[in-house]
């Protein structure tokens, strides 16, 4: 899989599936060899919510025997806007408003993230959402580029760490554990089983 454009394309899907709602789509695909499985994520309000669908995933993952999985999601806490001010600023601080100068707005603004997790990296992607004043629907995106990051995935943020179990090895062949009896289940439940068809196979059904 070519990566730096992988992530290119995912960057296209994220935004083309967000275009003209109220509220960026959150979701997982699950890139797979021959074909891409879309699975909606419901929530990840809560700790228990994370570990499950980080579990989930991984369960995809190794039922498709993918190499990748992408994870699309607006920010439930936002990023806020910094007044644009003199030399003291650090560097990060100036390069969120670096696509913003001029905004003296302190208000909270949307992000939209996108990221793709392989085996041994994970790269990050992060947009504010712009959206038409009139009816608040997303009208486009704009880069934050502090927020766009590669990672080696021993090196990654703990911001991502209910995903940090997609890729651990697999037990010895023929060996069962807990995990995988979990895993199996997981994989029963009917969001998940229904979302693991191909997307254009699932536009049949």
């Amino acid at each position: 899989m070519n990566q730096p454009m992988a992530i290119d394309e995912l960057v296209s899907v994220a935004q083309a599936e967000a275009m003209g709602e109220l509220d960026a789509p959150m979701m997982a695909i699950v890139l797979a060899s021959e074909q891409s499985y879309d699975l909606p994520i419901n929530s990840l309000e809560t700790d228990a919510d994370k570990a499950r669908w980080g579990l989930i995933l991984r369960a995809a993952r190794e039922h498709v025997e993918a190499d990748a999985v992408a994870v699309l999601y607006p920010a439930w806490t936002t990023v806020r806007q910094k007044k644009t001010e003199p030399a003291e600023s650090g560097g990060a601080d100036n390069a969120n408003t670096a696509d913003n100068a001029g905004d003296e707005s302190n208000e909270p603004i949307d992000t939209l993230f996108v990221q793709l997790h392989t085996r041994d990296h994970v790269y990050w992607r992060g947009f504010e959402q712009i959206r038409d004043p009139k009816h608040q629907r997303i009208i486009g995106f704009r880069r934050i580029k502090a927020l766009t990051s590669d990672y080696r995935r021993d090196e990654e943020p703990s911001i991502t760490s209910w995903l940090s179990t997609l890729f651990e090895p697999l037990p010895e062949h023929g060996e069962e554990t807990d995990v995988d009896l979990e895993l199996a289940d997981l994989l029963e439940e009917p969001e998940v089983s229904a979302a693991l068809y191909p997307r254009q196979l699932r536009a049949l059904h």
